[in-house]
C-alpha cells in the first residue's frame, strides 16, 4: 500500500512539474506583422521559466510552433495585471536572446535579461543582470550589472560624445540597489 501511495505522489509531482499553462499574447514577425496567439508557459522545477532562448505558441488551429530570437523580432503577453514585452537583441557572445526593454529611445536604448541560481549547500541563491545598450547605428555595449569601475568606464566610452551623460555616469552608479534607477536617468539624459 505504501508503494502505491508513493507512486501516486510521484506521478502527480511529475505532472505538476511538467504542467503547462497558456496566456493570450502575440509575436512580431520579421516583416513587422503582429500575430495574436496563445503563449505556452512550461512550469519548470520550482516554477522557474527561461524565455530568453525559446518560446512556444499555440495558434487558432491549435498547432504548436516554437520560436527562437532568430525566428521573430519579439513577443509579448499580459499576466497578473502587467504587460511583458521581449525583443530579439544581441548579447555579448554574438547570439540573440529575447531581452526585456528597460528604456527605448531615439538616440540610445537599454535591454536586459537575468540569470539566477538556486544555490546548494551553503551557497545562497544569486542573480546576475546582463545589459545590452544599443544606438540607432546598431552599435552595442554588453555589460554585466555591477557597480564597478570597469562598468562605468565602458559606459563612458559608449557615450563619449555626450558630456551630460559622462557627468551623470561619474555621479551615479555607486550602489547596486540603485543601479536600475541610475541607468534609467542616464538613458533619459542620453535621449535628450
Amino acid at each position: 500500500m505504501k508503494q502505491y501511495i508513493m507512486t501516486i505522489i510521484a506521478v502527480f509531482t511529475i505532472m505538476n512539474i511538467y504542467a503547462q499553462t497558456k496566456t493570450l499574447g502575440y509575436y512580431i514577425t520579421h516583416e513587422n506583422d503582429t500575430v495574436v496567439t496563445q503563449i505556452k508557459f512550461p512550469n519548470g522545477l520550482l516554477g522557474q521559466n527561461n524565455f530568453t532562448n525559446l518560446i512556444e505558441v499555440v495558434d487558432s488551429s491549435n498547432a504548436q510552433k516554437r520560436f527562437t530570437p532568430v525566428d521573430i523580432k519579439g513577443y509579448g503577453y499580459s499576466a497578473d495585471g502587467r504587460k511583458y514585452v521581449f525583443l530579439s537583441k544581441p548579447v555579448k557572445d554574438g547570439s540573440f536572446r529575447f531581452l526585456s526593454p528597460v528604456f527605448v529611445g531615439s538616440k540610445a536604448s537599454l535591454y536586459q535579461y537575468g540569470t539566477s541560481t538556486s544555490g546548494s549547500g551553503y551557497a545562497l541563491p544569486s542573480q546576475k543582470i546582463y545589459y545590452t545598450f544599443e544606438k540607432p547605428d546598431h552599435r552595442y555595449l554588453f555589460l554585466v550589472g555591477q557597480t564597478t569601475k570597469k562598468f562605468k568606464n565602458e559606459l563612458k566610452e559608449f557615450f563619449k560624445d555626450d558630456p551630460d551623460v559622462l557627468q551623470l555616469i561619474d555621479e551615479k552608479l555607486k550602489y547596486w540597489l540603485e543601479m536600475k534607477k541610475d541607468l534609467l536617468e542616464i538613458m533619459q539624459t542620453a535621449n535628450k
